[in-house]
């Protein structure tokens, strides 16, 4: 309890000296994330990400922009040529990029102090076991669980998520980057 009270208290103080911090008048929204969700493979498979579409928590309303403070489905189409991910060996890492502030109109990274590093996929939103094949795969983003992070955002803005995979068992990485608009509210 001392530990996460500590990371809390840093995580503030960094929120407070680099985080909030946000000038978007003179910034046009990067790569059209007013209009629309952008995202790309940042890895080089095997599996291979061919669509991705953010959706409201029930996975049946396209919702764009995005809302962070609460779960989001991100329909994604994959090709999976190779094996079967299951828990314990799937594991996923999230980082978090703002855009604008003091540095211009450029992408700066969030600190998240590891809360999002090396999690279990399968409990953190990935459905399970992840079979070989064309599919569509329902990811769900929930960070209602890390509220700290939430408290760190501000709302109405463009934010670069990057959602990693990685399987302990075959070693096999997939890497995914975001770019959207979010609402906190």
């Amino acid at each position: 309890m001392l530990l996460r009270c500590l990371i809390l208290s840093v995580l503030a103080i960094v929120a407070s000296s680099f985080v909030l911090p946000s000038n978007l008048d003179n910034c046009a929204p990067p790569n059209g994330t007013d209009h629309q969700m952008h995202w790309w493979q940042c890895s080089n498979g095997p599996v291979q990400f061919l669509n991705a579409t953010p959706y409201d928590s029930t996975g049946t309303k396209y919702e764009y922009p995005i809302h962070l403070s609460k779960p989001i489905v991100v329909k994604t189409q994959i090709n999976n040529p190779t094996n079967t991910y299951v828990k314990p060996n799937l594991r996923n890492t999230v980082n978090l990029w703002k855009y604008g502030g003091w540095s211009g109109c450029t992408w700066t990274s969030i600190p998240t102090l590891g809360l999002l590093k090396d999690l279990s996929a399968c409990d953190h939103g990935v459905p399970c076991p992840v079979k070989p094949g064309n599919q569509e795969l329902d990811v769900t983003i929930d960070f209602t669980q890390f509220e700290q992070i939430i408290n760190l955002l501000k709302d109405n803005q463009p934010y670069q998520l990057e959602y990693m995979l990685h399987d302990n068992q075959s070693g096999d990485d997939s890497c995914m980057m975001v770019q959207a608009w979010a609402y906190l509210q």
